[in-house]
């Protein structure tokens, strides 16, 4: 121990007695003693003369300690000289070392495990040692181990669970012995394979599984995938057993994880493996300087049927505004902007909105209403979720804290979907499926939308501004809004944001009318010349469609009120008016449905041929009186006729034998042509590789003609895989050349 000399104090709490006991039992046992430096005086006793239990409870003390120690390089590098073992020239402990460092991380663990427990024993069994009485010390210390009493960390009782006197006392011979190293053990050598010294076969395989990932666990397959193109392409490849390629597969794929991922599923590369250290917004300083924008179908059905959620976060608060619509279209968003404007004002000057490039964040409609705003918009790219994290993870939160507990949840995946599905009776789902469509029961629908979002609004609310969020530092989203002292930039007349909400885009007056959104709008001052050709604003009256107010680009303060006469005063909101056109195209895809299926049921698209078949069947039911015909003279059918008749009463070819014999011969002479040329074109293709190696290897003696050359560029680049090889062979040139 490093400590030998230990005070009346000390020892007293030690043994759980008084001072003075402790002093009365020194003298009584002719302890080994010495004045005490310092303050206070008295006599200070040797580690040598204490009590076993005093030295036990040392010891143990000491094994905690070694156990908080910061390296395991520094415990092996130090065990030597605390076991008073023999000691080994430098050059054999930085070797132990060196081969410490290359082992596999389960492998140093493993070793240190064994440290761990060889340094706490030794400080364990050192009272022992001194009374000699090791062994007892050893079955203490491997009793104590087993009860897990001993102060180790709980990942070395994982890996070791007991040990034995006869275990510790192998791990010291081998430690003194071979190092530290050695205390990982001897398990099997990774083998070596046959891969390793087929380059080509091995671009082969790496080709194949990132081209075709699902074959990756089929080491079968590969193996007779990889013989078949060796055969086909005359590659002379050593292949490797099924389990050869299976462990080089593996192997290959963990070292290549992120890459290979990346390959082969971007989706989970970006979930995974993304880099995700840059701070998103580093000017965000206050609330409303930036929100996010994102839709997402609901996981459950209601009885109007499944419906889309469309949210907005604050990302310097968290806080977050909702809106249950049909589908995300510009309508919701508008909709979801009048509620998120008068809740919370308007964003900063310079405020940023990150939005979807979906088609209803780019519409017209909603791009010009950041513009009347003065709002900045900035499109996430297509499929880059981690462009707006924070409504991504809002949606993550929302879905299993709250959606998962919804009537009707249909799951996130297929693999929830199915899970619920198995829940059913087979008898119940055989009885749905016969079911119409309108009258089937496949889910719990008993929430309407209404009802969803008043719980939605309740959740956000009671819940989700109420908790504390890591994102936040342990705060939550009203208090960080609270902390800011932010002022609102608030709508003073709801009425004046509804009308602009209602802009239905940008028009040019040319005939005293405009036309928007199907209808036609005029007025008395459109007729006037100074607006005829004028670019205009058009907002509709939230109330009535057939009211819209009309105001020139970049002039604000004239206005001119402008109507529809055909649905004047019948005050028909543009919602209802735009839903109406809804149904009434619906109903006319519904008529063209209901049409396609009649044609369909009358076969009317082979109309043709059934009217043909009724007329040839009735062709057949009429007989026909036979005329005598009359023979036609034709001098070069009367020549021809005398040839014709000659060939059937010999019936021979016109050809003689020697004839045939000529164009049988040349006849054959042109299959073997086609068949060189065949072969030629195959040789070709197929020693594609080897010429490329072989120009490469001749580059090392000889210049390249121009032609060849321009042969190597363009192999290196269509055959990624074979232009690592021919730059390594040309690289032996480069080095002799230097």
């Amino acid at each position: 121990m490093t400590k030998e000399w230990f005070s009346t104090v000390e020892i007293a709490e030690l043994l759980d007695v008084g001072d003075r006991r402790v002093r009365d039992r020194a003298k009584h046992e002719n302890w080994q003693k010495q004045r005490r430096k310092g303050l206070g005086g008295g006599f200070e006793y040797h580690l040598n003369s204490l009590p076993l239990e005093a030295r036990q409870k040392l010891a143990k003390q000491e094994a905690e300690q070694i156990a908080k120690s910061p390296s395991s390089l520094m415990r092996a590098g130090s065990a030597v000289a605390k076991l008073q073992m023999p000691a080994v020239s430098q050059t054999e402990k930085a070797k132990s070392i060196q081969q410490f460092i290359n082992l596999p991380d389960k492998a140093q663990k493993r070793a240190d495990a064994k440290m761990l427990i060889v340094n706490a024993k030794a400080k364990f069994c050192m009272p022992y040692l001194e009374v000699r009485k090791l062994v007892d010390g050893e079955k203490a210390f491997c009793k104590a181990y087993a009860q897990r009493s001993i102060a180790l960390p709980d990942w070395v009782f994982s890996i070791i669970s007991s040990v034995s006197i006869v275990t510790i006392r192998r791990w010291e011979k081998v430690l003194e012995k071979d190092g530290v190293s050695a205390l990982a053990g001897k398990y099997k050598v990774e083998r070596p394979c046959l891969l390793n010294d087929e380059p080509d076969l091995a671009d082969f395989l790496k080709g194949l599984i990132t081209a075709k990932p699902h074959l990756a666990g089929k080491a079968k397959q590969l193996k007779k995938l990889a013989e078949i193109y060796a055969i086909k392409t005359d590659m002379p490849w050593q292949i490797p057993s099924i389990s050869s390629i299976r462990r080089w597969v593996n192997k290959w794929i963990s070292q290549n994880q992120a890459a290979f991922t990346f390959t082969t599923n971007p989706k989970k590369f970006n979930d995974k493996y993304r880099t995700a250290v840059e701070q998103t917004y580093p000017w965000m300083a206050a609330p409303n300087d930036v929100w996010e924008f994102d839709s997402t179908p609901v996981d459950a059905m209601l009885k109007e049927g499944r419906h889309t959620i469309i949210a907005v976060i604050d990302c310097f608060t968290r806080r977050v505004k909702l809106l249950v619509s049909p589908t995300s279209s510009s309508e919701g968003i508008c909709l979801l902007m009048r509620k998120t404007l008068l809740a919370w004002g308007v964003p900063n000057q310079g405020g940023l909105m990150r939005t979807d490039n979906g088609s209803d964040y780019v519409s017209q409609r909603t791009t010009s209403i950041y513009h009347l705003l003065d709002l900045e918009q900035s499109r996430a790219n297509p499929y880059s979720g981690w462009e707006k994290p924070f409504i991504e993870r809002f949606f993550k939160t929302l879905s299993h804290d709250l959606i998962e507990l919804l009537p009707g949840y249909i799951g996130h995946n297929v693999n929830d979907r199915e899970a619920i599905e198995a829940r059913k009776e087979f008898a119940v789902r055989l009885k749905e499926r016969n079911k119409k469509e309108n009258e089937k029961a496949d889910y719990d629908l008993r929430m309407t939308q209404p009802e969803l979002q008043q719980l939605l609004d309740n959740w956000v609310d009671a819940y989700y501004h109420l908790r504390a969020h890591d994102g936040l530092k342990g705060k939550t989203p009203n208090e960080v809004y609270r902390a800011a002292q932010y002022q609102v930039r608030a709508v003073e007349h709801p009425e004046a944001l509804d009308l602009l909400l209602n802009h239905v885009g940008e028009y040019t007056i040319l005939k005293g009318f405009i036309k928007a959104g199907g209808l036609r709008y005029t007025a008395p001052e459109m007729l006037e010349h100074e607006w005829k050709g004028q670019r205009v604003r058009v907002f509709l009256d939230p109330t009535d469609v057939a009211r819209a107010f009309i105001y020139p680009i970049n002039n604000w303060e004239t206005r001119i009120e402008a109507v529809d006469s055909r649905l004047l005063g019948q005050e028909i909101s543009p919602a209802a008016y735009r839903q109406t056109k809804k149904e009434e195209a619906k109903a006319l895809r519904s008529f063209r449905a209901e049409m396609k299926q009649l044609a369909k049921t009358f076969n009317i698209g082979e109309i043709h041929q059934t009217v043909i078949e009724h007329y040839a069947k009735q062709a057949k039911s009429l007989v026909e009186f036979p005329t005598q015909p009359i023979a036609h003279q034709n001098p070069s059918l009367m020549a021809l006729t005398e040839a014709a008749e000659q060939l059937v009463k010999t019936n021979k070819p016109g050809y003689s034998d020697q004839q045939i014999e000529h164009l049988r011969q040349k006849r054959k002479a042109i299959e073997e042509r086609k068949n060189t040329i065949n072969q030629q074109h195959a040789t070709l293709v197929r020693n594609e590789h080897e010429k490329a190696r072989l120009l490469a290897a001749e580059s090392l003696n000889r210049e390249l003609t121009p032609k060849e050359d321009a042969f190597l560029k363009d192999y290196k680049k269509h055959n990624k895989l074979g232009a690592k090889r021919i730059d390594e062979i040309m690289g032996h040139k480069r080095r002799a050349t230097n």
